[in-house]
């Protein structure tokens, strides 16, 4: 499965990359495909980051929500949009729960 990660970025020390990159290689480890935004470079606007990920998660099959995704506006749109795609949708720390 194509899946994308989301998941809170914004105010959090290095934008949070640790947390992304452990989810892309659990997500690796079991055979999906990974796009994943804490590749992006530094040094854009957030509106910029937004169009680039919003396309991103165009083109996946999934998502999968980090820890605390609620508390981030970008991860909330993420979310949002990926239930109107009717994507899969995972969240961290239940493995269980699917949604579609």
């Amino acid at each position: 499965m194509i899946t994308y990660i989301a998941g809170p970025m914004s105010g959090i020390p290095n934008y949070n990359r640790l947390a992304f990159y452990q989810a892309a290689r659990e997500l690796k480890q079991g055979g999906d495909t990974v796009l994943n935004p804490a590749t992006l470079p530094d040094g854009l606007f957030e509106a910029d980051y937004m169009r680039i990920v919003l396309a991103m998660l165009q083109c996946a099959q999934g998502i999968f929500m980090l820890e605390d995704w609620q508390d981030s506006e970008g991860a909330l749109a993420e979310f949002h949009l990926a239930r109107k795609l009717r994507l899969y949708i995972r969240f961290q720390g239940y493995e269980n729960v699917l949604l579609a």
